[in-house]
């Protein structure tokens, strides 16, 4: 493999069963449809070569699952280890926005480095981050290990809207959801895996132009589904949704909860 592309894993660490298409889409009502499920599930990333290890987010803890009434599956060291992995093996974390359920593990990886937009870190020190509507969102136990990571010297601000963060992984800005969500953009040997993250909770935003219920800008998602829909239409490029099971059921598990995104199941 070339030191420029990777293997992709996406690792399911939680489920939530209960959710429902009201409570996932804004303003739900407007479509005229009938209420229905909509089981979300939760994911980090791996994209791997021999060079390197990145990590896309870093998922939540027991404690926060006990608080918030989620099923935890398995942790993300336990997930990592099933693809061979430790966490003091990865070089790298790319904390795409700073929701509880994306930067609740940040303490697990004392080798690695961490990106983040400079404009999701600002806005989450800002004035407006604890407004009930969005405070919600982050707690300051996962802030404060965030700003922990700057004090350290261990935290890249990402700054422009596109940025190549090694040979091969590109990140890219793309507000709404957060005002610095970030898209990481991989090449593998087969073309390139899109890792949304919460830019694209679910597929069915992106094909129905659906925005998710949680945002800060509804333009900018609305930016966002346009923006994914251009790099799904590049050749061999898949884009790769944060919360949605269809990619559970989609691809290879080549160990329980982990996902091999270069082998959709099915594929001749």
């Amino acid at each position: 493999m070339s030191t420029s592309t990777y293997e992709t894993y996406a690792l399911r660490y939680a489920f939530r069963d209960d959710n429902t298409a009201s409570s996932t889409f804004y303003r739900y009502e407007l479509y005229g449809e009938a209420e229905k499920p909509y089981p979300m599930d939760y994911f980090f990333w791996v994209a791997r070569n021999s060079d390197r290890t990145v990590l896309v987010d870093c998922g939540y803890t027991p404690q926060r699952a006990e608080q918030r009434g989620r099923t935890l599956t398995a942790t993300p060291a336990e997930l990592l280890g099933r693809i061979g992995l430790s966490p003091a093996e990865v070089d790298h974390v790319v904390l795409s926005h700073m929701h509880w359920d994306h930067i609740g593990n940040v303490g697990l990886f004392p080798n690695a480095t961490f990106s983040i937009a400079r404009r999701e870190f600002e806005f989450w020190r800002g004035p407006f981050a604890h407004r009930p509507c969005l405070g919600l969102a982050l707690g300051d136990e996962e802030l404060t290990a965030v700003e922990n990571l700057e004090r350290e010297g261990r935290l890249f601000q990402v700054e422009d809207d596109h940025h190549e963060l090694y040979p091969g992984i590109r990140l890219i800005t793309s507000p709404g959801h957060t005002p610095g969500q970030l898209v990481t953009d991989v090449s593998t040997p087969d073309g390139s895996v899109v890792l949304a993250s919460d830019a694209l909770h679910y597929a069915d935003e992106m094909t129905l132009d659906r925005p998710f219920h949680v945002f800060t800008e509804l333009e900018g998602m609305y930016r966002t589904y346009q923006l994914l829909r251009s790099l799904a239409a590049r050749p061999d490029t898949t884009v790769v949704a944060g919360h949605d099971p269809a990619v559970t059921a989609g691809y290879k598990e080549v160990a329980e909860n982990c996902l091999d995104l270069s082998a959709p199941v099915g594929a001749r």
